[in-house]
């Protein structure tokens, strides 16, 4: 059999079992990934900040797009703009590594007491290093462009649990899923593309007309979204929207964890 099995431990027991091992797979991943560019681990800022420059000018100065304000600086649009980006890159980072995360290890996993277990969590982990610099530029700017956020910007970590707890459940399917079927990462990569958009990160919520608003609803991230924007711009606290998002969140782990081990057991025969 491929992989270490963890007889009656779950993603909680494999968590605290196996931390230190997670914590160096994905330091591995966060330094693998700029090893060898010029700028190295300033990409990890840069990047944002590109994808920041280009989407304001696009949606604000072309489309115009505004969250009722018809005039005004450039600034504040665009850090509207970044609280639902973050939201979208904690997601995205993690889900779109799944499809080849157990084939990009296959070495490791061909060990018999190797835990496979852990590769989505370390995934996520290393997007979360990624969304903490992200919530790092978005303070930056928005002490220059405005001055302090509201305290509540602190509960940040609060809201983007649920979405990290979304993203492992889904990594776990998919990347056992792409193990057996490799063409699953293009259907994964149109996915995010589609889900982006129908987020409300690039206009708000209330622009969409009112009989399709309760449809945005399905999509995992528009209650992030609208929540991230309320602790990090209005000073409102993580309403029943987080509370529940957690609840489902845990319990998708928890069924998206079995699933994984069920699949894990033929890995060897494809690998």
């Amino acid at each position: 059999m491929t992989g270490a099995a963890i007889p009656n431990a779950g993603p909680v027991g494999t968590a605290l079992r196996w931390r230190q091992l997670i914590l160096q797979l994905a330091r591995r991943e966060v330094e693998g990934r700029y090893r060898g560019s010029l700028l190295g681990l300033a990409w990890a800022v840069a990047q944002p900040l590109l994808y920041l420059a280009v989407f304001t000018f696009v949606f604000g100065s072309v489309f115009e797009a505004r969250w009722g304000v018809a005039t005004g600086p450039r600034a504040p649009f665009g850090l509207t703009l970044f609280a639902g980006l973050i939201v979208y890159w904690h997601f995205s980072e993690a889900v779109s590594r799944a499809p080849g995360l157990v084939l990009a290890h296959a070495s490791l996993v061909k060990r018999v007491l190797f835990p496979v277990e852990v590769l989505p969590m370390a995934a996520v982990l290393a997007a979360s290093f990624h969304t903490a610099l992200a919530l790092t530029v978005w303070l930056a700017g928005h002490l220059v462009f405005v001055g302090l956020p509201p305290w509540t910007f602190v509960l940040a970590p609060v809201v983007l649990a649920p979405v990290a707890l979304m993203a492992l459940a889904i990594s776990y399917v998919v990347a056992g899923v792409g193990v057996y079927a490799r063409d699953i990462g293009q259907l994964v990569t149109v996915g995010l593309t589609v889900l982006m958009f129908l987020s409300p990160i690039f206009y708000p919520l209330e622009a969409v007309p009112a009989a399709y608003r309760q449809y945005f609803f399905l999509n995992p991230l528009t209650a992030a979204v609208e929540e991230m924007r309320g602790v990090l711009l209005d000073g409102r606290l993580p309403g029943l929207m987080t509370l529940a998002g957690l609840v489902v969140g845990g319990l998708a782990v928890v069924a998206a964890f079995a699933i994984f081990r069920r699949l894990r057991r033929g890995f060897a025969d494809v690998l």
